[in-house]
């Protein structure tokens, strides 16, 4: 098995990133669009949002979630954006990019709450400043503060399914030894 390295994984991170905000962007579009169509408010400045005061009003309402949605999205998304595709599919789509699979330390694919564990010790990662990351440099399984919380590896997937080419038939095989039996005089 070859694990994954720092480059490899901090360029997944990043492609991930990349992905994150385009998500998040997006949703706070399409609701800022959909509360401007349907009440005439908007974030950047076109309505008035003081206009509407009974707080009945489902105006007065939309104008008071609507600033609420990027925050709450930027919080919620990351967590079920890496526990999904992680559970899911053993991979985020940065990951995925760069042929790298997320796996227990025991070979099997990684379940919800070891997901939960990773993206928890993501956090601390983050929390001390990337230097949970560097631990990958020092390990010989590659191992971050992350991993090491959750028991997890990261593999190159690409390089074991090319690396593991499938056995060819029994009549090649002995065809291709130069067995005496299987060539003709």
């Amino acid at each position: 098995m070859r694990y994954g390295g720092l480059v490899s994984r901090g360029l997944a991170l990043i492609a991930d990133a990349a992905v994150l905000a385009l998500l998040i962007a997006g949703t706070e579009w399409v609701v800022e669009q959909l509360a401007q169509q349907i009440v005439g408010f908007s974030l950047s400045g076109r309505g008035r949002c003081d206009q509407f005061t009974e707080w009945w009003r489902f105006q007065t309402l939309v104008c008071r979630v609507l600033p609420l949605v990027g925050p709450v999205t930027a919080l919620t998304l990351p967590p079920l954006y890496q526990v999904g595709f992680w559970t899911l599919g053993g991979r985020t789509p940065g990951m995925a990019l760069m042929g790298l699979r997320v796996l227990r330390a025991d070979g099997r694919p990684v379940g919800f709450p070891t997901a939960v564990v990773r993206f928890l010790g993501y956090l601390l990662c983050f929390a001390t400043f990337l230097l949970g990351f560097l631990l990958v440099l020092g390990s010989a399984r590659r191992q971050g503060l992350h991993d090491r919380l959750a028991r997890t590896v990261v593999v190159h997937d690409r390089l074991q399914r090319a690396q593991a080419p499938e056995a060819p038939p029994p009549i090649a095989r002995r065809a291709e030894s130069g067995d005496a039996r299987g060539q003709s005089t």
